[in-house]
């Protein structure tokens, strides 16, 4: 069997990153440290069906901020991408809540999906 779809790179090698295997959320987390949302938001779909956390409180997953953040970066260039990156912000905010193991931290995270939602423009 060939494995001419594998290229052999860990997470976040094609991102420029070097070093040990790298994780998706390792890889996300430097990418966005650095600036560098576009590729941030590419790796997102990497961290899983119910992603991780960002911040200390759980509230938000990671993914949801580097798309939102992203999305904010291109709202006054390009309304339409801000648009799609808002909607994808907010689906993974949505999937996130979906994996809290309380009914306070699920509506916690689903009013974040909401203030994410609320940024569209459509």
């Amino acid at each position: 069997m060939s494995d001419d779809q594998d290229d052999g790179q860990e997470p976040g090698a094609a991102a420029g990153l070097r070093g040990p295997a790298v994780s998706p959320e390792q890889a996300v987390r430097a990418l966005r440290a650095s600036g560098r949302l576009a590729e941030a938001a590419e790796l997102v779909d990497q961290l899983g069906p119910y992603g991780v956390a960002d911040g200390d409180d759980a509230t938000v997953s990671l993914g949801a901020a580097v798309l939102e953040a992203y999305g904010d970066q291109l709202a006054a260039a390009d309304p339409g991408a801000a648009d799609a990156a808002y909607r994808r912000a907010a689906g993974e905010q949505r999937s996130y809540a979906a994996a809290a193991t309380s009914g306070g931290e699920g509506a916690a995270r689903m009013a974040e999906a909401g203030r994410i939602d609320a940024k569209r423009r459509s």
